[in-house]
């Protein structure tokens, strides 16, 4: 099997800026059914659209990859891990923790920019290329 890879919204926005490594990384692991996506991910790139062009170019985008869904665990876990890592000095962005959570609950490893994923236990980070 395949492993899965949830690719964050540090990674789309390269992909989307055409950044050719990401794109032909991206693009070889969406043929093979590889890549996923959550409602974190979702969220963070609507938010950021700049125009109705962008937003039907993501819209499209989106709705051709895979779902990994998000249940009230899932919400109750990340706040459980964002208590514990508080607690040790460490903030992250809650939205991080709980597409973290999702990757662990579904085995999947996360390409990400953001270092700050390593802080949480139990992530599988996909070497940056």
């Amino acid at each position: 099997m395949r492993s899965k890879i949830i690719v964050d919204t540090s990674v789309w926005i390269e992909y989307f800026k055409n950044n050719k490594d990401y794109v032909e990384y991206i693009e070889e692991n969406l043929h093979l059914d590889s890549i996923y996506i959550t409602g974190p991910v979702i969220t963070e790139l609507i938010q950021g659209i700049k125009g109705e062009k962008e937003y039907l170019l993501l819209s499209n985008s989106i709705k051709a990859i895979p779902y990994l869904e998000c249940t009230f665990k899932d919400w109750v876990t990340a706040g459980e891990i964002s208590f514990k890592l508080r607690k040790n000095g460490k903030v992250i962005p809650v939205t991080d923790i709980l597409i973290a959570v999702i990757s662990i609950k579904n085995n999947a490893k996360i390409l990400t920019l953001d270092s700050h994923f390593r802080d949480i236990p139990g992530v599988e980070l996909v070497p940056l290329l």
